[in-house]
């Protein structure tokens, strides 16, 4: 009997025969994703500093007779051969050594040619076969994408293709012309981000040395005026940040990224040197071999045909350095990522990709469709650092919103590896300075973020956060793990000397939170960087000097023992006094943290502790907390409002709120002035004026 085909007929088969055809396509998607094996990011054994070493041996010929090194033919190559090693093989990080190449071509290129014709060579060839960026063709697992890689490579493609234009490149086959017109659209986009946006690696000592590298070979070598002022602009700005948010020159302060070694004072403090030169502290840095610093020292002293300097650090810049009288200092730094579609930051093109990925937004709601056609347009999948992403990468994912809906509802622990707007908030005095991102995402994850800090001394220093991961070797170094990034974010937030935090810790882990969640918060408190330490109940104290500093918490604080992985990790001596503790523990799943500075020109010690004792506080074991101090009620209200004597706090800074410059945000120009030395910065004209 033959079957009828009624219209209903019809479209059941037909629905069922497309559910079978998609879970097929998509069977067969994941089944090929799956295969793609992941580039090893890293190299072994290659020690690539040795490039490093011929460029300073270069720079300062005397120190090359000190040591009793000859800078002849073998020296050049075997100075060069591993660093070539490392960028042929594209391992992570190769484009560290790209401002080390340029300079050896641009400013030693006459002598390496004399000297060895081989070694000049070697760097022209590792230099014209590097991969510059995601978009060209290869497999590898270079990290392209934040904010430092993103000048670092765009700046090597530029000078690379200005010195030799007509070379071929011979990664994907283009002219020099062709990779000078992408890399100069991409600085262009870069300089822009970060004079409109600030920096979304705000504050960070561990990566901001790696953005001064490069700034400084374009500043000396670019033959783009305009370009070359831009990137001057840039280079204020960031020396701003240093110079605002250091404290008596060690740069320790919020940031958007930070590992535990960022985090243990002087020692930890990768700008130190930089510092040092900038503000004539003494003659440290005449020794050091780090290549970003020696690009930068070599740029400020360089002069060009006329005798002038590249670059001279602007004189309200060494100022606002030196300043030690008490100050508040707002700023808002970069974007959240709710802000990015709006702004027209979400697609593929270069400046747009620049924007969301130099957040590190790879997951979150409004972004994760675009990463996946990224990622998957660019066969990006054998990058080690994105080999996750193939498992997503299929039809439904790449051509729906089923991502965002994922994202938005799940909410991934992969989420908090976004850096967004970072409202920063510092109170400074001579004797101490704290500093908050102010109400940073409560309750969310964070990979390498840094929400509160404290200083006393080059030593003496103070955080809290919830850990992502309880402590084990393993752990107490980890991006997110028991001290980089944090578990969850608190609801905090700073008005002078007085923090306050509010945790609310789940019992369970989130999803893709591949570990357990740990039931308490810890401040860092290193007992041997302190006169004294007094541990009470709820309550601890602590004391520099004439500084002071107390901690209460919602349940008792207790030091963890001595951890000597911990303490290794730290990198700053903890290891010398096993004796002594650091890791101060408050356990319990809804809790608070209230800081309170205080110093010895109001009140002794003793007298301190008696009225912190004294002064109120109500909880009421979740969502609000109340504190009253010096005559003023501070009333936090978990993920919502902060008040002082019943007003409002406003977190939505400007671009720039201090004692040296008031500036909205999206600026088109910006200035600075403190004792009686100005600097303004007009994007549009590219005019840089320093008075």
């Amino acid at each position: 009997m033959a079957i009828r085909m009624t219209p209903r007929f019809m479209i059941k088969w037909t629905g069922i025969f497309l559910i079978f055809a998609i879970v097929g396509l998509l069977t067969g998607e994941i089944a090929i994703n799956a295969s793609v094996k992941a580039v090893p990011p890293k190299s072994e054994s290659l020690d690539t500093g040795l490039s490093s070493e011929l460029l300073y041996y270069l720079e300062y010929p005397h120190k090359a007779a000190q040591d009793n090194i000859t800078v002849d033919n073998d020296y050049v190559i075997n100075a060069i051969i591993p660093t070539k090693m490392h960028l042929d093989m594209r391992y992570d990080c190769s484009d560290f050594m790209t401002p080390t190449l340029t300079r050896l071509i641009y400013k030693h290129g006459d002598t390496l040619q004399a000297v060895s014709p081989q070694g000049y060579n070697l760097i022209k060839e590792t230099l014209l076969d590097f991969k510059y960026w995601m978009t060209e063709p290869g497999r590898d697992s270079m990290c392209y994408w934040s904010e430092n890689h993103q000048i670092l490579f765009a700046v090597a493609e530029y000078l690379v293709a200005q010195k030799w234009p007509n070379e071929i490149f011979t990664n994907d086959g283009k002219k020099g012309s062709i990779h000078f017109a992408r890399a100069e659209s991409r600085i262009n986009s870069w300089m822009e981000h970060r004079f409109y946006y600030g920096f979304s690696e705000f504050n960070s000592t561990n990566y901001f040395p790696f953005n001064f590298g490069p700034m400084s070979n374009f500043i000396q070598f670019s033959n783009n005026p305009m370009m070359v002022e831009r990137m001057k602009m840039v280079m204020d700005l960031a020396l701003y940040e240093l110079a605002s948010n250091m404290y008596q020159y060690t740069f320790m302060a919020p940031s958007g990224r930070a590992y535990v070694s960022n985090k243990s004072g002087i020692e930890g403090d990768k700008m130190r040197k930089f510092t040092d030169y900038i503000w004539s502290l003494n003659d440290d840095w005449k020794d050091n071999k780090h290549r970003m610093l020696i690009n930068f020292i070599s740029m400020a002293e360089d002069t060009d045909t006329s005798g002038h300097k590249y670059y001279e650090v602007p004189e309200v810049i060494l100022d606002i350095g030196r300043d030690d009288s008490e100050r508040m200092i707002k700023s808002s730094s970069g974007l959240d990522v709710s802000e990015l579609e709006e702004k027209g930051y979400v697609g593929p093109s270069d400046d747009q990709i620049m924007m969301q990925l130099g957040m590190e937004a790879f997951t979150n709601p409004e972004v994760i469709r675009n990463t996946i056609n990224y990622i998957a347009k660019h066969n990006l999948s054998s990058n080690y650092f994105l080999k996750d992403f193939k498992y997503f990468n299929n039809i439904l994912v790449r051509k729906t919103e089923l991502g965002r809906v994922i994202s938005k509802n799940l909410n991934p622990m992969t989420n908090g590896i976004a850096i967004q707007r970072a409202n920063l908030y510092t109170y400074a005095t001579p004797y101490y300075q704290l500093a908050n991102v102010q109400n940073y995402h409560p309750g969310n994850y964070g990979t390498q973020e840094m929400l509160n800090f404290a200083n006393f001394t080059e030593n003496a220093v103070a955080f809290t956060m919830h850990p992502a991961k309880h402590s084990s070797s393993k752990n107490v170094d980890a991006s997110p793990g028991y001290w980089t990034g944090y578990g969850r974010a608190p609801s905090s937030a700073q008005h002078e000397n007085i923090l306050m935090m509010m945790y609310q810790l789940p019992k369970k882990s989130g999803f893709l939170e591949f570990y357990d969640v740990p039931q308490f918060t810890h401040t860092y408190l290193p007992e041997a960087f302190y006169d004294e330490v007094i541990i009470d109940g709820r309550h601890a104290f602590a004391r520099v000097g004439n500084a002071y500093l107390s901690l209460t918490g919602a349940n008792n604080l207790e030091y963890a023992d001595f951890n000597l992985d911990s303490a290794e990790a730290f990198r700053n001596k903890l290891t010398d006094t096993p004796n002594y503790r650091f890791d101060l523990i408050q356990n319990g799943r809804n809790q608070y943290w209230i800081y309170e500075l205080g110093d010895a020109t109001t009140e002794t010690f003793a007298a301190f502790q008696a009225r912190i004792k004294s002064n109120s506080v109500t909880y009421n074991g979740s969502d609000l907390l109340t504190y009253t101090s010096g005559g003023s009620v501070y009333s936090l209200e978990y993920a919502a409002d902060f008040q002082i004597n019943d007003e409002v706090q406003d977190f939505n800074y400007k671009r720039f709120d201090s004692p040296y410059s008031v500036t909205e945000r999206e600026p088109d120009t910006i200035s600075f002035s403190y004792n009686s030395n100005s600097l303004t910065l007009d994007w549009l004209s590219a005019t840089r004026t320093v008075g």
